[in-house]
């Protein structure tokens, strides 16, 4: 081969090779860089069932792989707090995230609401019966006073965790809330609930099916 030829091939070949080696290099550190600049605590606002209605959330990394967090706000069963501990298979802050925590319901008292009711008897909410001198009457809708009581649920969760730019994130989040109580509420009016508005009030009450949504913004590094 013609060694005038060689010699330009050679420092061509020379030049790209460093020139590659450079950017790896720069990409490799900016990488780094950026790793190290993920947001260890996170600042928020949301709403969901079975979450925390709608309300704000901190949560705190406390390694790489493991977050410590809380939230409160405003749901249908009155002021909800929540505390619990969330993993993260690949890096703390970002991706799939399986949580556990417990939340507590303040419950409300005298809350007057319009219910359908099928007569007028003393009792506590999810145990019928008829009191005395009970006479069966058509239903119909009439405003209810309930007492609603301050109970605990323990939930699970799975949640995706969308990044947004480096510092903030949409979360996702599903799963499934268990009372720790049985007897949630009582009609404190006296009136006789039909089986609709028993199951309205369950349904609202904390527990089950769990759906969330929020946008937490990084506050440090």
């Amino acid at each position: 081969m013609n060694s005038k030829f060689l010699f330009p091939c050679t420092t061509v070949l020379t030049i790209l090779y460093l020139t590659l080696f450079s950017f790896q290099n720069i990409s490799a550190q900016e990488s780094s860089n950026t790793k190290s600049k993920l947001p260890k605590t996170f600042l928020g606002a949301g709403f969901g069932i079975n979450d925390y209605g709608i309300g704000v959330g901190l949560e705190h990394a406390v390694n790489n792989n493991f977050s410590v967090y809380g939230t409160g706000g405003l749901s249908t069963w009155g002021l909800r707090a929540t505390g619990g501990l969330s993993w993260y298979p690949k890096e703390s802050g970002f991706g799939s995230s399986i949580s556990m925590d417990i939340s507590y319901s303040s419950g409300m008292e005298e809350l007057e609401t319009t219910l359908e009711t099928s007569g007028y008897n003393s009792g506590y909410g999810g145990y019928g019966g008829y009191g005395y001198g009970y006479q069966p009457i058509e239903d119909n809708d009439k405003e209810v006073t309930l007492d609603l009581f301050a109970y605990s649920t323990i939930n699970l969760l799975y949640s995706y965790n969308l990044k947004v730019g480096t510092r903030s994130k949409f979360v996702f989040s599903g799963g499934f809330s268990i009372p720790l109580e049985d007897n949630v509420y009582r009609v404190k009016s006296g009136h006789l609930l039909t089986n609709n508005s028993k199951r309205f009030i369950n349904f609202m009450a904390p527990g089950g099916i769990i759906i969330g949504v929020k946008f937490m913004l990084g506050i440090d590094d």
